[in-house]
């Protein structure tokens, strides 16, 4: 074997080695890339799964707490029909009505008008026009509504947090298969120079891209 022979070897040797690493480099770039991708995907719809939930239990909290604010004013309209009856049996000195009505007030609104009435406002002129403007006067179905409020638009701003998540797992997923088609199309030329930018490129974007994915929250629904 002459000594060109052996230099001609000795490249393809150096050539075939090296296509053999870039084979291997591609093919975990690859790998790595296909996985993480459809870990995003996975994980876009779970979060989008929940962002539904949470749209749904923020409507039905939405529907409840309307139902409790109508029969909160209902009831305050009710107590308000009473304590006007029941002053203007005072003011005439109608003892026996005056009694009937406070027995028929509802536990909430007797509360408050035993501590009303507890004011002396017939002779104190700083005591409270009426018991409707006093701690005492407590709703129930009033509090149950504001809470749902609170629970209605809690579970708005979860569904909303939901979904920018999702669009951000689905964005990951996009640009995982960006690397694939770059780890991919990277194979098919035959020029090294040209395919080792393009796998550059691809490991690049493949390491940013889940440097993202490994800050994103995972979902526990």
């Amino acid at each position: 074997m002459t000594e060109t022979e052996s230099r001609a070897d000795a490249f393809r040797y150096e050539v075939d080695s090296w296509a053999g690493w870039f084979d291997v480099l591609a093919a975990v770039l690859l790998g790595v890339a296909t996985l993480a991708s459809a870990w995003s995907a996975y994980q876009a719809a779970l979060w989008e799964g929940i962002q539904t939930f949470r749209i749904a239990e923020a409507n039905a909290a939405g529907r409840q707490a309307a139902g409790k604010d109508l029969y909160s004013n209902q009831l305050r309209s009710l107590d308000a029909v009473l304590f006007e009856r029941y002053v203007s049996a005072i003011i005439e000195k109608n003892d026996q009505l005056a009694e009937f009505l406070f027995q028929r007030f509802r536990p909430e609104m007797r509360v408050a008008v035993e501590a009303w009435l507890a004011t002396k406002p017939w002779h104190n002129p700083s005591a409270p026009l009426t018991p409707f403007s006093m701690d005492a006067y407590v709703l129930a179905a009033g509090k149950e509504a504001r809470q749902l409020q609170m629970d209605e638009t809690k579970n708005f701003a979860e569904a909303r947090d939901a979904d920018e998540i999702s669009d951000t797992y689905l964005l990951l997923t996009v640009l995982y298969g960006i690397v694939l088609f770059l780890g991919g199309i990277a194979a098919v030329f035959e020029e090294p120079r040209l395919r080792i930018v393009l796998l550059v490129l691809a490991a690049a974007m493949l390491t940013v891209t889940t440097m993202a994915l490994a800050f994103l929250p995972l979902a526990q629904e």
